[in-house]
């Protein structure tokens, strides 16, 4: 007859805690990617057709925008950086010229301000921009969160990303693109579409 051992009694409930323990990760493991499966895919930046993110940023003057609230003008933003100032300027100069004095149509220069040297404070930055104003507003995307979200590559690829939206927040237009007089009369082409006749 066999010989009662607690020992084996021990070893047996260690394994099978064990394999409970395992089992619990696995299933929260699975419902912890079927929770976050959507908001990777979502992720994905966004292309003409889809309605632009949201976002809030201030200018040099301290004003909060937010895209959301001009839902009912077309808005062109300029996503680009201090090095591709030039061209973001020559953008906002062209609209301005175009459109100055209408509200029913926004122009805006998005400014990833990721690549300013840390030394440079954010107040001297400020005070350079009231003191030198760049042709429409620019917002200040200290942290690049709102390029990160449309997923602007402005620095990888060297030129301003333009992203026209229409009155319903939807993307109408997106191209890379250094300032350029023909690329410039297609833009317009395309606001004047949008915008109701006078």
């Amino acid at each position: 007859m066999a010989e009662f051992n607690p020992g084996a009694t021990e070893q047996i409930t260690s394994i099978m805690q064990t394999i409970l323990l395992i089992k619990f990760n696995s299933i929260c493991l699975l419902l912890a990617c079927s929770m976050l499966s959507p908001l990777l895919a979502d992720d994905k930046p966004p292309t003409v057709g889809d309605t632009a993110p949201d976002f809030r940023l201030q200018t040099a003057d301290g004003k909060t925008h937010q895209l959301k609230k001009l839902r009912g003008s077309v808005v062109l933003l300029i996503a680009g950086n201090r090095k591709l100032r030039k061209d973001d300027d020559r953008w906002g100069r062209a609209v301005t010229a175009n459109f100055k004095g209408r509200t029913s149509i926004c122009s805006y220069i998005l400014g990833d301000m990721r690549n300013i040297p840390r030394f440079i404070s954010r107040n001297f930055i400020k005070k350079q921009l009231l003191k030198k104003p760049p042709p429409v507003p620019l917002l200040l995307d200290w942290e690049g969160k709102v390029h990160q979200l449309y997923g602007a590559e402005c620095s990888k690829r060297k030129k301003p990303g333009l992203y026209l939206i229409d009155q319903q927040g939807k993307i109408v237009f997106h191209q890379y693109a250094r300032f350029d007089p023909k690329l410039y009369q297609k833009i317009l082409q395309i606001i004047n579409d949008l915008l109701p006749r006078p």
